[in-house]
């Protein structure tokens, strides 16, 4: 209805200028009248057509150089704009729509120097490019955009405007262009300083947390491909007549529950947010490189849990819902982790990655600590937003066997994350 008022008004308004020079060629007659009144034909002639013109026929497509990235790396972005008939237009102004999401910058580990004033990454991106197309039917445009922030980026429109050589007649499109892009995030080296692994027989100190003890055998079975020659048991398999190996025990802090805390709350700080999704994400690629099994457990506006599995699959699947996961839900982190307390498998290693620690929650970490082997807190807050209680319940936690790294912009600008196990 809008667009129909405002080309109604135009027209009026290019009949109004047209019989107002004609009838002033009429009455006034004379050389110079006349010839003013032809001189502008052309001009109302064009006027009149370019407010005909549907610009809204036109085809517009957007492509991505790549629709996978880091965050932090660059893309190359091109709209080509295609028209079936070459009417003349003067200039042609296209602006991308870009989405919220993509408002930030990611210039790397030292995005959290700013980790107490997340607004300093805060970028509102823009891009606006003028061309002047005349008769060409075809016509391109490409701009890249760097440092992206991690996150599911969709694009929804390109919004076209043009107009006559006066500005005259001004006329736009908005033309629904859909694409996605997605960021995983950013992968750092795990440092791991110190590690304690528990067997049956007792404790040892160990940083490979997937290792076998080959000293200790618990059975035998039938040889499986990648089996050594070294674990063949000769006696059974002379007894049974088919190759039998040896089965270790293995240790109990071979399986590793990651929890992570993706609850919104009031006062969150998005850097803090994305710097425990970037641990997170770290630690899993870490520890599959050590064929470590790993299951993860994602605390927020939905539950989301992939179970102990050696399945490249799993990891892509952990590592897509990293790259798209926003802080969300009603439900408070530690009502959440106390009903996932009795899921906890027995004698297994949890880790929990939070962004803040009250009572609640470390009420729910010692109903979790009476089915882990062992409970790993990775706390990730400013500095100088850490609190005097803040310190005393990671000294309680810690008195109690609790491992705490609390992880603040000292440590999450260097190059590597630096953990204790």
């Amino acid at each position: 209805m809008k667009e129909n008022l405002s080309f109604v008004l135009k027209l009026i308004q290019i009949l109004l200028v047209f019989g107002t020079l004609y009838s002033y060629a009429m009455f006034q007659g004379g050389f110079v009248s006349w010839f003013l009144f032809y001189s502008f034909l052309p001009l109302f002639v064009y006027l009149f057509l370019l407010l005909l013109y549907p610009i809204s026929k036109w085809s517009v497509k957007r492509t991505l150089s790549n629709h996978v990235k880091r965050a932090g790396e660059s893309i190359t972005v091109d709209i080509d704009i295609t028209r079936k008939f070459a009417f003349p237009i003067y200039y042609c102004v296209i602006e991308e729509f870009f989405p919220s999401s993509i408002n930030y910058t990611s210039i790397g580990h030292q995005d959290y120097k700013y980790l107490n004033q997340p607004e300093k990454v805060v970028e509102k991106r823009m891009v606006k490019k003028i061309t002047f197309p005349w008769f060409k039917r075809n016509f391109h445009y490409q701009y890249t955009l760097t440092n992206l922030p991690r996150g599911e980026h969709k694009y929804h429109a390109i919004r076209i405007k043009t107009g006559d050589f006066f500005g005259f007649i001004k006329k736009g499109y908005v033309f629904p262009v859909t694409n996605r892009l997605l960021v995983y995030p950013r992968y750092r080296t795990i440092s791991i300083k110190k590690g304690l692994s528990r067997f049956d027989e007792g404790a040892s100190t160990s940083l490979m947390m997937n290792s076998k003890n080959n000293n200790m055998v618990s059975g035998v079975r039938e040889y499986a491909p990648g089996d050594r020659f070294s674990w063949i048991d000769w006696k059974t398999t002379a007894r049974k007549d088919s190759v039998m190996t040896k089965e270790f025990e293995q240790e109990k802090s071979s399986s590793i529950l990651l929890i992570l805390d993706t609850v919104d709350y009031e006062g969150l700080n998005r850097l803090t947010f994305d710097a425990s999704i970037e641990l997170t994400f770290s630690l899993i690629e870490s520890f599959n490189k050590k064929t470590s099994q790993l299951a993860f457990l994602a605390l927020g506006a939905e539950r989301v849990f992939i179970p102990f599995q050696q399945d490249f699959s799993k990891q892509e699947l952990m590592n897509h819902f990293l790259a798209k996961v926003r802080p969300g839900g009603d439900s408070p982190f530690h009502h959440q982790l106390a009903d996932e307390v009795k899921k906890v498998p027995y004698g297994s290693i949890t880790m929990i990655v939070i962004t803040y620690l009250n009572s609640e929650i470390k009420q729910s970490i010692d109903m979790v600590k009476q089915k882990s082997n062992r409970i790993i807190i990775y706390l990730i807050k400013p500095s100088s937003k850490i609190t005097s209680q803040d310190y005393q319940m990671i000294q309680q936690l810690s008195v109690e066997g609790v491992m705490i790294n609390l992880i603040t912009e000292e440590k999450l600008i260097t190059q590597e994350f630096e953990v204790n196990i």
